[in-house]
């Protein structure tokens, strides 16, 4: 698909502004920085909502001895969301980004049998996996999901899944094909499960977490081996381990906790891929006796004039107690996450690299976030070049597979 950015970006302010002509009350939302309007009629309910992240980074390899900085929209997204009547909800987004390429992220229907807790979820969207995965982009604690959500390929897929949930538990599981936007003769598919529980303990503004996911994928016959592979935090440079094309499936099997305190919060995972080597990978002698592929990250964090969203089994919007157009300073949040990948094992040299991030924001209301991140990433770079950024595979290839990179990521995000 090719269509302009500025195409897009026209058709959401399009989108939003009938309703500030025609709805006084939905006029009156935006213009407080608040949710976008939301159309009803007789059993239906329509929406128009999307994002927007412009990031900018800075980046400094210390053996390669090259610095990066520049500028890119990260997200920008304009979609559709409602429901008919109380069974059946939908939401259809499309996504680009600085590379001016466009794609369904989003698109599906599901649908509630009984009107009840269980439902049933058909089109495209992200297999259930791992809470920071889960968690939308604009409320992850730090600007860039955990290095091993990436390396570990959790995205969106078309497939139907079963879902339920209750006050203090959740529970997914679906069979799925390949994204929509991938096209093969013969697709893989992958099946996977997670289920949550938050129990009720403590003071009100108190909140516990616990969860577990699985995920077993395959690939068709005319597609390429799985590859795992991250970049050193931020979109530039490019990626500093990889494995090269190795597996023809793999099996994913992780846990998460978290607890919320007032405006204090923490949280952790922990997830290993049992990979399957394939022919080619096991006749080069780069992938043995299925290698164990593992990540993890802790963190903690506190806010200011605000607290920590949380809702159906992920992290969700923030409270901000004083908004500034009410006046106040919005809320301002602070976090510490320590990041970890090993792409290493039987055979398999593709890497590992310990991150260290800091991080703060600010929300002058709910839906406004700028940003700010210093991240560290001392890394091994194993010895594939596949897929590196050239200036880290030519340390792999002068034997010098050692790398520190250090920057700053600096991010604006709104969202409606």
């Amino acid at each position: 698909m090719t269509i302009n950015l500025g195409m897009m970006a026209a058709a959401a302010v399009f989108a939003v502004s009938p309703a500030l002509a025609d709805d006084e009350k939905s006029a009156g939302r935006i213009a407080k920085w608040d949710a976008a309007p939301v159309f009803k009629g007789d059993g239906w309910e329509f929406k128009v909502g999307g994002r927007m992240q412009f990031d900018y980074a800075f980046a400094d390899a210390d053996v390669a001895d090259i610095n990066w900085s520049a500028g890119e929209l990260r997200r920008l997204r304009l979609g559709i969301s409602g429901k008919f009547g109380d069974n059946v909800k939908y939401k259809f987004e499309l996504n680009t980004d600085s590379s001016g390429d466009v794609n369904l992220e989003d698109g599906y229907v599901q649908w509630s049998p009984t009107g009840g807790a269980w439902n049933i979820k058909g089109g495209q969207f992200k297999t259930p996996n791992s809470l920071d995965e889960q968690t939308s982009s604009r409320f992850i604690s730090v600007l860039e999901r955990s290095a091993f959500t990436d390396a570990f390929q959790f995205n969106r897929r078309l497939g139907v899944s079963l879902n339920t949930k209750s006050d203090n538990y959740t529970l997914s599981a679906g069979v799925f094909g390949d994204n929509v936007n991938v096209m093969s003769q013969q697709e893989g598919y992958a099946l996977a499960a997670r289920g949550t529980f938050s129990p009720a303990i403590g003071p009100e503004n108190m909140r516990a977490h616990f969860g577990a996911s699985i995920r077993y994928r395959t690939i068709g016959d005319t597609q390429g081996d799985i590859r795992y592979r991250q970049r050193p935090v931020t979109h530039i440079p490019g990626r500093i381990i990889s494995t090269g094309a190795i597996a023809e499936s793999d099996l994913f099997v992780g846990g998460e906790a978290a607890i919320i305190i007032k405006n204090f919060w923490a949280a952790g995972e922990y997830g290993a891929s049992f990979a399957d080597c394939s022919a080619a990978a096991m006749a080069a002698t780069t992938c043995v006796d299925g290698p164990t592929l593992t990540g993890a990250y802790a963190e903690v964090g506190v806010f200011f004039g605000g607290m920590k969203g949380y809702k159906d089994g992920k992290f969700n919007r923030p409270k901000v107690d004083n908004p500034v157009t009410k006046g106040g300073t919005g809320a301002i949040s602070f976090v510490a996450r320590f990041d970890t990948i090993d792409l290493t094992d039987n055979g398999v040299n593709g890497g590992s690299y310990d991150s260290y991030i800091l991080g703060a924001d600010w929300w002058p209301v709910k839906y406004v976030r700028l940003g700010i991140n210093y991240f560290n990433v001392d890394a091994d770079l194993g010895s594939s070049t596949s897929g590196l950024d050239s200036n880290f595979a030519a340390l792999v290839t002068a034997g010098a597979p050692v790398e520190d990179v250090e920057g700053v990521i600096l991010r604006a995000q709104f969202d409606f």
